[in-house]
């Protein structure tokens, strides 16, 4: 059917719009104090994220303005290069180490997270590759297995940078869309449970995994060291009550919480909006994944369908992951709250995702 030039879902860029305001909003809250401390003045985090915001915005923009099949005609080129960047940030004289962790690149003065444009690159190819039908990906060796092999080659990339919560995103996704896209649920049964031994290995060889697991299951067997971020958190949570303490009023943030503005930037709302605030935050959230399930569901092309579907649980699985972790519902791992946590390749690299679902709103063909 041919396609027709519509309106784009206002509705999920209004949604995207209002948390970015509470992100930019919020980090200048969580972080002035820190900010003028370490580097003498209080709006230093929240003027580069304005950047970001700006930059994040203007690729919005274009996303939603280039038709989202061109994207298809560039896969190749656009997997190759996410792996390539994702090979190259591993470098020791290349690639920027933080915290004991290689996960960036610089360029100039723009320092970037080649694993946050990772995930949309393998996103689109996994969606071009499921367009080939589900007999596809119903053979293991000569259908699964091809697929496995470039988005395992990048997981396996990111968990050497190390970063398990950004491969484990990642790896949800993949596994969410092949089964979507009609992969056999033996298969993909058979894939997770031989991932089990590798994911243990990963948490209980590695000292501080192992730390976070111990954490996770009693956090206050050590409140003064390993338990303390979980515990910070509840304490913000717990003193928010229904109202919150009021904006730019929390404790928690004054040096108890580590990294106010960045992971734990949920815990901060919690204490400043209350149960309000979060309740708020999180309608904004479920209302922007189910808008971008519903479009995957309205569209002919099957390549739209794949990409709106893999975009969205990109968005929505980060989210409940970084909720999950800062109310103690899994072990301690940074992962920023998408459009809200301070950091611009995770913003931006959403933002593009947004407009490409609202590139694939206005084309999407007549059903």
């Amino acid at each position: 059917m041919p396609a027709v030039a519509r309106r784009e879902d206002k509705v999920l860029l209004i949604l995207t719009l209002v948390l970015v305001l509470v992100g930019v909003m919020m980090i200048y809250s969580a972080s002035n104090v820190i900010a003028f401390k370490k580097f003498g003045e209080g709006s230093y985090f929240l003027v580069k994220q304005l950047i970001w915001v700006t930059i994040g915005m203007s690729m919005l923009w274009l996303a939603s303005r280039v038709h989202y099949r061109h994207l298809q005609r560039a896969v190749i080129p656009l997997t190759i290069l996410s792996l390539i960047l994702l090979g190259v940030v591993l470098i020791p004289s290349i690639g920027q180490e933080i915290n004991g962790a290689r996960r960036w690149l610089r360029v100039g003065s723009i320092v970037f997270q080649p694993s946050e444009f990772a995930k949309l690159s393998l996103i689109i190819y996994l969606a071009h590759y499921l367009t080939k039908g589900p007999e596809k990906v119903q053979g293991f060796v000569y259908g699964l297995l091809p697929v496995l092999a470039i988005t395992g080659l990048g997981v396996l990339l990111i968990l050497v940078e190390p970063d398990l919560g950004t491969a484990v995103t990642l790896a949800l996704v993949v596994v969410s869309l092949l089964f979507i896209g009609g992969a056999r649920p033996r298969h993909l049964m058979i894939l997770g449970l031989s991932a089990l031994p590798v994911l243990a290995y990963l948490i209980l060889g590695t000292e501080y995994r192992r730390q976070r697991w111990l954490t996770y299951l009693d956090p206050w067997r050590d409140p003064s060291d390993a338990g303390f971020q979980i515990i910070q958190s509840f304490l913000a949570f717990g003193s928010g009550g229904e109202f919150g303490v009021g904006l730019g009023e929390g404790r928690q943030k004054l040096f108890f919480l580590p990294y106010p503005h960045t992971d734990f930037i949920f815990s901060v709302i919690g204490e400043e909006l209350g149960l309000v605030g979060t309740l708020s935050i999180l309608f904004c959230f479920v209302l922007l994944v189910w808008r971008g399930l519903k479009l995957a569901t309205r569209v002919e092309d099957p390549f739209g369908q794949f990409l709106a579907a893999g975009i969205t649980l990109m968005i929505g699985l980060a989210t409940l992951i970084n909720l999950a972790v800062v109310t103690g519902l899994l072990p301690t791992k940074g992962l920023p709250l998408p459009f809200v946590s301070y950091g611009g390749s995770s913003l931006v690299a959403n933002l593009v995702g947004v407009g490409i679902l609202l590139s694939i709103s206005r084309h999407r063909e007549v059903p």
